[in-house]
């Protein structure tokens, strides 16, 4: 029968080995769950690079054209930019024009980073006429919201320093999809671009006037 003392004992070693053994295997599936995320970083990050090797050695000249539209290579850092020209004051073809919106999203497939310039008049003319520049810059913002964007400045046009009225329809870059854009102004016969910081009384007004204004044309 054993001794009194030996009763149990086994049970007790097998609970202990168990144990022990759930630890090494919890510690063996953490380990392999890191690696398979390292390999997948990994993946990522060979991933984009691919289609960033790709997007700059692509002859954009394949592509329809638009006089609203510019792509520039930088060949020191290997990437591209998309530079968007909207004029309303002195306007070509722009967004309004149903030939850009077809244009545009082609470019969809290879470009992350976009440089959106503004040119808009103090004055609209007539509620309805400030009201169809909303749609139509809303229009632009749920196609760029198409692209896989990792880099957006969105740059405003001043005839003077200070002229909020004129800023009014870029409260639209709040419909951005992708949150880390930067605005910055451009006053004419000024030098240099001054930011539009987050939280500054400018960016608040913009926050403002897209939920009243813009916010029902954003397609979800």
């Amino acid at each position: 029968m054993g001794s009194k003392n030996a009763r149990g004992q086994a049970p007790a070693i097998r609970a202990a080995q168990a144990y022990s053994n759930k630890k090494a295997a919890d510690k063996l599936l953490a380990e392999q769950k890191k690696e398979q995320a390292s390999v997948q970083q990994l993946s990522r990050a060979q991933q984009k690079a691919l289609t960033r090797q790709h997007a700059f050695n692509f002859n954009y000249d394949t592509l329809p054209k638009h006089s609203a539209l510019k792509v520039i290579k930088d060949i020191d850092t290997g990437t591209v930019k998309l530079f968007v020209e909207f004029d309303i004051i002195y306007p070509k073809d722009i967004a309004n024009d149903v030939n850009f919106l077809t244009v545009l999203p082609k470019y969809a497939e290879l470009i992350t980073k976009v440089e959106f310039r503004l040119v808009a008049p103090t004055n609209h003319g007539s509620p309805a006429i400030y009201r169809e520049r909303v749609v139509n810059m809303m229009k632009t913002i749920n196609c760029l919201n198409k692209f896989d964007i990792d880099e957006f400045q969105f740059v405003v046009s001043l005839n003077r320093a200070h002229n909020f009225a004129q800023m009014k329809l870029a409260a639209a870059a709040f419909g951005l999809n992708f949150k880390d854009w930067t605005m910055v102004t451009e006053v004419l016969h000024v030098k240099g671009r001054f930011n539009v910081d987050i939280g500054s009384k400018w960016d608040y007004r913009l926050a403002c006037i897209y939920k009243e204004e813009f916010l029902v044309h954003k397609e979800l």
